[in-house]
């Protein structure tokens, strides 16, 4: 049972929109707005938390708030919508609470804290993971998998030489069996970058293995359709319908923002040759930030063109890219395919020093990444699926030839966003109504 200890006491007459008493006896901002009281909380096992005024704002529980943050997190109804969990009755557009200051801590709860501001709105504040996403299992999953979500390197793992846990098949059966071996799978792709499934019935679409068994969607749509069949074509359009070798790429550089996710199914697989292979980009960009950080920089700085204009085809992509792009210092998106480079285009658009730094760079980077001890291939064989982060893991293909009649190579590929994967991951279930528990305040 869990006890609160206020400085004065409280009591709580209905629910907590009408805020009765709950600031009966608050702690109070001086004209400095500095703290005069501390308002306590423990549960019952004697673990105590504080919540004061400060200069700035509040401190609660030793997290500082500004005051701007702390208006625009109120979760009463009023402020926070009950169904859609949005923000709501914003004040006009450009003004975000600008000056508004808490003027008084109410009461303190597991999950909330009771906050009056200098508008005269009086409401509250979530405390804890649960207090602002709602009771049930999608507290744990916000906080284990939130960081992963939010492709946070520090949950991630990167492999400079491939281990089991990378070369790890999951049995597709299994997998789709329920929603909880779906996220574990998807765990297992978003640390390494890499997840493979083996055991996919003979028949199955690449529609069929997202829509139906992973329940994922919608898929992303590109110059290829949602869903691709790749076979071998003579004089094809795209090299990866021929049977050459493809270097390490990332797909579809040519697009502003290309897609994070993708499926590569193989659906049939008896050429000789024709290996996959794999390697982890973001290994091989701490490697050389350990080693030559100046280098690193340029690709972070220098966008390069990529497009993808084939004849006839009635398709003009061109864009460019830094290779390297980080987000807090966490490496987010890596964008890289040596052919689909317009380097005619780059050599138009930069001045020739930048362009000597910039492939001085590229070339020790490639060095990395083509080094064979670092790659993870397998030949895949028919039922045998793929899920790459197309921001993180290059893939490549050996060259293959057809020796008997009758001897194929079918593939499928397709695209998610990221967001759209880690929606099933995070999300609770279609139906399941988690409310905040505002009134138990």
């Amino acid at each position: 049972m869990m006890s609160i200890r206020p400085i004065q006491q409280i009591r709580i007459q209905s629910k907590f929109l009408t805020l009765p008493n709950l600031f009966t006896g608050g702690i109070q901002g001086n004209k400095e707005g500095c703290q005069i009281k501390v308002r306590s909380y423990s549960n019952s096992a004697g673990t105590t938390k504080t919540a004061h005024i400060t200069e700035t704002g509040i401190n609660v529980d030793g997290r500082d708030l500004l005051h701007v943050e702390t208006r625009n997190m109120c979760r009463c109804e009023k402020c926070f919508g009950k169904f859609a969990h949005q923000i709501q009755n914003l004040p006009p557009v450009g003004n975000a609470f600008p000056g508004i200051k808490v003027e008084e801590i109410g009461k303190l709860s597991e999950h909330y804290v009771s906050l009056k501001w200098s508008d005269g709105h009086e409401g509250l504040i979530a405390r804890t993971i649960r207090g602002d996403f709602g009771p049930g299992k999608i507290e744990s999953r916000v906080r284990d998998w939130v960081d992963l979500a939010r492709r946070k390197n520090s949950d991630q793992e990167f492999w400079r030489t491939p281990n089991e846990e990378v070369k790890k098949f999951w049995d597709y059966s299994w997998v789709v069996s329920s929603v909880d071996n779906t996220r574990e799978f998807l765990v297992h792709y978003m640390k390494y970058g890499i997840a493979l499934m083996n055991g996919v019935p003979a028949g199955l679409k690449m529609e069929d293995i997202i829509f139906e068994g992973l329940k994922m969607s919608p898929l992303w749509a590109s110059c290829y359709d949602l869903v691709d069949y790749v076979r071998f074509k003579p004089d094809p359009k795209n090299l990866g319908y021929g049977s050459g070798q493809l270097p390490l790429h990332l797909d579809l550089p040519y697009y502003y923002a290309p897609p994070h996710v993708e499926f590569f199914y193989c659906i049939e697989n008896t050429v000789k040759g024709g290996d996959s292979f794999w390697v982890d980009s973001f290994a091989a960009i701490t490697k050389m930030t350990e080693e030559r950080p100046d280098l690193v920089e340029i690709l972070k700085t220098v966008p390069m063109t990529y497009r993808y204009t084939p004849p006839g085809s009635g398709v003009f992509q061109l864009t460019h890219h830094p290779l390297i792009r980080t987000v807090e210092g966490d490496l987010w998106r890596t964008v890289e395919s040596r052919w689909s480079m317009d380097t005619a285009q780059f050599a138009r658009d930069r001045d020739l020093e930048t362009r000597k730094k910039w492939w001085e760079a590229y070339l020790y980077y490639r060095n990395l990444i083509e080094d064979p001890s670092c790659w993870f291939m397998k030949k895949l064989e028919g039922g045998e699926i793929v899920m790459t982060d197309n921001w993180r893991v290059y893939h490549a293909r050996k060259e293959f030839e057809m020796t008997a009649e009758g001897q194929e190579r079918i593939v499928s590929t397709a695209y998610m966003d990221w967001n759209s994967m880690a929606n099933r991951l995070l999300s609770p279930e279609k139906g399941d109504f988690i409310f905040l528990e505002v009134d138990q305040h």
